[in-house]
């Protein structure tokens, strides 16, 4: 198409003061409470998305002949040289301006002058390149998130790796409840783990839609190309709706709850990790890195870094609690409290998040399980009465509920005497027991009676699908293997995508 035949705009100087100033009407509290810290946020966090989105909108106005090609090539020129310097670019607050984007666009204007500058932002608005750049900006922190429970992930089952025999009571209600395994432990930490892993690429798939081309709201009557800026900016689809595009804020609602959802799961770990590494219980030692010793109790191994990693938790679950609240009660639009003011906040959450995760990592990978305490502490304990029921139902005829009855009896008596079920001479207790309630003529040799008290006896033989016993250990180790695998090749992939 000719030059004189292409609808583009016809560029009319006009004299007004520069974008974004308030020199005649300027607040020095707005200006040090909102506008400034404001810019340091953006710039700190997203100037790399403003500068890729303002690259690609030019070059969608050049191919559909909105601009002119010559002054097009321009702005891309000086755009790039802004990129590759942008440890210079406005590294310091200027209060004439609003924001970081008429900042830009007053750069472009004093490196090109107001003719060729004046178009780069037609078809343009903060709001879409705003609701953009958070997308972007986000999609990115997901794919960290995820590689950082990736790696705790890794830590837990080289740890689980490593305790497919290492017994230990299980517990319910604080009380000790079953015998299980470490590692069979580890791999329950570690599913929920896996789980948090999906939902936060799930989410990157809502994220990942492009608002570029909604502009204000209503989109705009230049006939821009939406589906050109998608796949620049490296998103998946358009968002089918313009209003939605510049008003949309419920994925990062989604975000704090992914993260809140992994940090209660976390909480609980720790909250485990703690108890073991007490004096008291003895079955956790953590690395020496890892502790901190009393100004004045020479004796302490203070568990410094679980205890860091809590207030972490603790922490960042306070501040992602208060997301869902910067959407209450406001217009449904563009607008700061789902704009500027929820940035920050979602941040610092983030940022907690991570470092919880980080430091997790760190204890899991460095951890000194106990396995002899965690075994005398099983073997000791009433843990297996649930297998002497089921030897009772299994091989004297009797009802899980009479089997039960019985060994409720059998543990309060031995309980009353001092004793623990590895004593001597409890195979006839029990069997007294059983044949009073009952009602039977019930034998129990000693041998029955170490096989149903046995903790390895009752772990083995808890081969069902998602069971402690080794080989099903293994079995979910595997499974646990092959996701992370996935998800460390989803991640590769979507990194490849923008």
């Amino acid at each position: 198409m000719p030059h004189e035949n292409r609808p583009h705009l016809t560029q009319t100087h006009i004299t007004y003061p520069e974008r974004g100033v308030y020199d005649s009407m300027k607040n020095e509290v707005y200006i040090r409470h909102i506008l400034e810290p404001g810019f340091r946020f953006t710039r700190a966090h997203f100037l790399p998305c403003i500068l890729k989105i303002n690259l690609a909108h030019v070059q969608m106005l050049i191919n559909c002949r909105i601009i002119d090609e010559k002054d097009g090539s321009k702005l891309i020129t000086e755009l790039k040289n802004i990129m590759q310097n942008q440890s210079t670019f406005a590294d310091t607050y200027d209060p004439r301006f609003e924001d970081l984007f008429f900042m830009l666009e007053n750069e472009l204007e004093n490196r090109l002058g107001p003719e060729t500058a004046g178009n780069l932002h037609v078809a343009f608005s903060r709001n879409d390149m705003d609701a953009a750049m958070y997308r972007m900006f986000w999609r990115d922190r997901l794919l960290e998130w995820v590689e950082a429970l990736l790696h705790l992930r890794k830590q837990i089952t080289l740890q689980a790796r490593q305790h497919i025999t290492t017994i230990m009571p299980a517990y319910t209600h604080g009380q000790q409840a079953q015998p299980t395994t470490l590692a069979h432990y580890l791999l329950a930490v570690e599913a929920g783990l896996s789980r948090d892993c999906d939902r936060a690429l799930a989410l990157y798939d809502r994220i990942n839609e492009s608002p570029m081309g909604a502009v204000a709201l209503s989109t705009t009557g230049f006939k821009i190309d939406r589906d050109f800026m998608c796949r620049e900016l490296g998103f998946a689809r358009i968002m089918g709706n313009s209003y939605d595009a510049v008003s949309a804020a419920d994925y990062m609602v989604e975000i704090g709850g992914i993260l809140t959802i992994s940090l209660a799961t976390l909480s609980r770990f720790v909250h485990d990790l703690m108890g073991m590494a007490s004096n008291e219980s003895g079955a956790l030692r953590l690395d020496d890195r890892l502790v901190q010793i009393s100004s004045v109790m020479p004796q302490k191994r203070n568990p410094s870094a679980l205890e860091h990693t809590r207030a972490q938790i603790s922490r960042s679950t306070a501040q992602l609690r208060g997301i869902p609240d910067f959407l209450r009660n406001v217009p449904l639009g563009d607008i700061v409290d789902i704009g500027d003011d929820i940035q920050p906040s979602l941040f610092d959450g983030f940022s907690h998040a991570v470092t919880s995760v980080e430091l997790l990592a760190e204890v899991t990978a460095h951890a000194d399980f106990n396995r002899k305490i965690l075994y005398d502490r099983c073997k000791r304990s009433f843990s297996t009465s649930t297998e002497i029921a089921d030897t009772l139902v299994r091989e004297h005829s009797l009802t899980f509920r009479i089997a039960h009855k019985i060994v409720s009896f059998f543990v309060k008596n031995i309980y009353d005497q001092g004793k623990t079920p590895a004593d001597p001479g409890l195979a006839k207790e029990l069997e007294k027991a059983a044949s009073k309630i009952s009602g039977k003529d019930i034998t129990i040799n000693d041998e029955q009676y170490f096989r149903m008290t046995d903790p390895a006896a009752f772990i083995n033989s808890r081969t069902i699908p998602g069971g402690p016993a080794p080989a099903e250990a293994d079995r979910q180790l595997q499974k646990a293997d092959l996701h992370m695998k996935q998800t460390a090749h989803s991640l590769d992939t979507l990194r490849g995508c923008h």
